[in-house]
């Protein structure tokens, strides 16, 4: 254990022990790492089931919701790619019409979140887009998405929900 000084109220020195930073474990930092996957995963499922979800709202309301919801769409594009504007649009389109169906936004509004927030970077012509390089928030949480196939994630969370609302309704009609 280090010692340290303290002073207190009157001004006068008094050793305190305490552990070093070193000592705090190593694996609280393991444990805390893994668990952020999991969370983002189980985050963007209970984003997935949702409707109407406004970027906007999301970005002021919700900041990690956001980042989570900009790496979703970033993952949608590798970080070595580079692509014309139809191309990104294609590609927005298709998240659009799954994973990022809860969205209310076209992929014209969408490209320009994606761009605005770093998550894509464009040429001074605006010509071709490449990966760019997101807020620290965004990074982690695309980081977090990595390896992870969000189409089919999502996919999974909107049928057990699908199935869950199914077997309510079955339930209650036979309780009528």
């Amino acid at each position: 254990m280090a010692v340290a000084k303290r002073r207190d109220a009157g001004g006068v020195e008094s050793p305190t022990k305490r552990k070093p930073h070193a000592e705090k474990g190593p694996a609280m930092n393991t444990e805390h790492a893994a668990a952020a996957p999991t969370r983002s995963l189980a985050r963007l499922e209970a984003l997935a089931i949702r409707q109407g979800l406004s970027m906007g709202v999301l970005a002021s309301s919700s900041p990690a919701d956001f980042a989570l919801v900009m790496a979703a769409a970033g993952s949608s594009f590798g970080p070595a790619e580079t692509l014309s504007e139809h191309q990104v649009n294609e590609r927005i389109k298709a998240f659009l019409e799954g994973a990022g169906a809860m969205l209310a936004v076209d992929h014209v509004e969408l490209r320009r979140w994606l761009v605005d927030n770093g998550v894509l970077a464009r040429d001074g012509f605006g010509r071709a887009y490449t990966r760019g390089a997101p807020r620290d928030e965004i990074a982690l949480a695309m980081k977090e998405l990595a390896g992870v196939d969000v189409a089919k994630t999502v996919a999974e969370a909107r049928e057990r929900d699908a199935s869950r609302r199914a077997e309510r309704k079955r339930a209650w009609q036979a309780s009528q």
